[in-house]
């Protein structure tokens, strides 16, 4: 167990690979694979190791039939120099990024690849000279973020067990790596290396209003992440901070910061318990995506914005307000607001809602059908319920109004409601 403290002193080292042929290589298709992306050369009957290895490399190097942008990142050459080709070497043209790559043929000649450098530098979360003590994060460490610059973006799959990470203030750097790599200008690719830090669960605590990235997973393992405050986004569309995986035990807490749980599609949390604050801004602190796969069960929020795509149990909005949007398929079992607005904008069914204070429920949003199983319980004049188009319950609204002496409703023209 110890304090180690993220300082990027790594030299870089470029990512060399090594392609050999031998054998019988006539009549076979020879092929380089990168992110399921193929460069192939197919052989003639006359084919021999030398034609065949150069026919690779042009067709590597081409400039008129570019490969995919995954291998513009490499510069194939022939070994040797001079004379009949055995080898080709492959060198990646950025030092300190690495490339996973494979080779196959169609044939029973002998095609085979090896990492012959391997690339690391300061980018690197695995070597030693990135870390305060010299040496690589072990169970249990406290690892912990706190000044300059240098992104933390490769050799990101780690098993770690225990770990506590700390982003604090003074580092404004990156956690991770964007799931669009746009390196090669011009020619983005889905990033086929690990985008997020992988721990075998752990405790995070993200405490730095220039960190515009950091990336979580934690597959099926306890996690505990609290986000007291991030920076801008990188990318205009992906939250900064984005976390997947979980379990039962599992906690997320915002109380400024933006923040996508299971974001991507097919991406899955497991964060049972889901509570939001605010520092000094209650309406603007906090920015919260529940995506699809998410698993939640009680979501709290005072203040801030939130979009819930996913199934949650109990949704909680307190006095501070905010905004909570219900999309895509989302459902609720009960809903409480005490504040605020909830849009309803989910072909998802809602079981109660309960509505307090001056709180708004608006369904104007969207155009499609939305069920609600129970009438709609309200507990103050204040309430405002928007459902102009008539939506809920094919136009049906039903109102538990609890002694409220009033209800602000909006039902559009020919209004059919129900008040007990």
């Amino acid at each position: 167990m110890a304090i180690k403290r993220w300082i990027g002193n790594a030299p870089a080292t470029v990512d060399v690979w090594t392609i050999t042929l031998s054998g019988t290589v006539a009549s076979q298709t020879y092929t380089a694979t990168i992110n399921s992306k193929d460069v192939t050369y197919v052989a003639g009957v006359d084919e021999t190791v030398d034609s065949v290895l150069r026919g690779l490399v042009a067709a590597w190097n081409s400039l008129t039939s570019p490969p995919p942008a995954e291998f513009q990142e490499l510069t194939a050459a022939g070994l040797p120099g001079a004379g009949p080709l055995t080898s080709i070497r492959l060198t990646q043209d950025l030092a300190g990024r690495p490339t996973v790559l494979s080779v196959g043929t169609t044939g029973d000649a002998t095609f085979a690849i090896v990492n012959t450098v391997t690339a690391t530098g300061p980018n690197d979360f695995a070597n030693p000279l990135n870390w305060s003590d010299g040496a690589t994060p072990e169970d249990l460490d406290t690892l912990v973020f706190d000044s300059g610059s240098i992104p933390c973006k490769y050799n990101l799959g780690t098993t770690l067990e225990g770990v506590t990470i700390a982003v604090d203030p003074g580092y404004s750097g990156q956690i991770g790596l964007p799931m669009t790599n746009r390196d090669n200008s011009g020619s983005p690719y889905h990033e086929y290396r690990t985008t997020s830090l992988t721990l075998s669960g752990g405790t995070v605590e993200v405490n730095s209003g220039q960190v515009g990235r950091c990336n979580l997973a934690f597959g099926s393992h306890p996690a505990t992440v609290r986000v007291r405050n991030t920076g801008q986004r990188i990318d205009p569309e992906t939250p900064v901070v984005l976390i997947t995986g979980g379990d039962a035990t599992s906690e997320l807490s915002i109380n400024r910061g933006d923040v996508g749980l299971a974001f991507f599609q097919g991406e899955t949390a497991t964060m049972p318990l889901v509570r939001t604050a605010y520092t000094s801004q209650p309406l603007s602190d906090v920015n919260l995506v529940v995506g699809t796969g998410a698993d939640v069960t009680t979501l709290t929020k005072n203040g801030g914005n939130v979009v819930c795509r996913a199934a949650v149990s109990t949704v909680r909005q307190e006095l501070m307000g905010g905004s909570i949007t219900l999309s895509d398929a989302a459902t609720v079992t009960t809903l409480n607001a005490f504040a605020g607005t909830v849009v309803l904008s989910t072909t998802g069914t809602i079981g109660t809602i309960n509505l307090y204070g001056n709180a708004v429920l608006d369904v104007d949003q969207d155009p499609r059908p939305r069920a609600v199983t129970n009438p709609i319980n309200v507990f103050s004049r204040d309430v405002t319920i928007r459902d102009n188009q008539k939506v809920i319950n094919s136009g049906t609204l039903s109102l538990n109004t609890h002694g409220a002496v009033s209800v602000h409703v909006e039902h559009g023209a020919n209004t059919t409601m129900l008040f007990t």
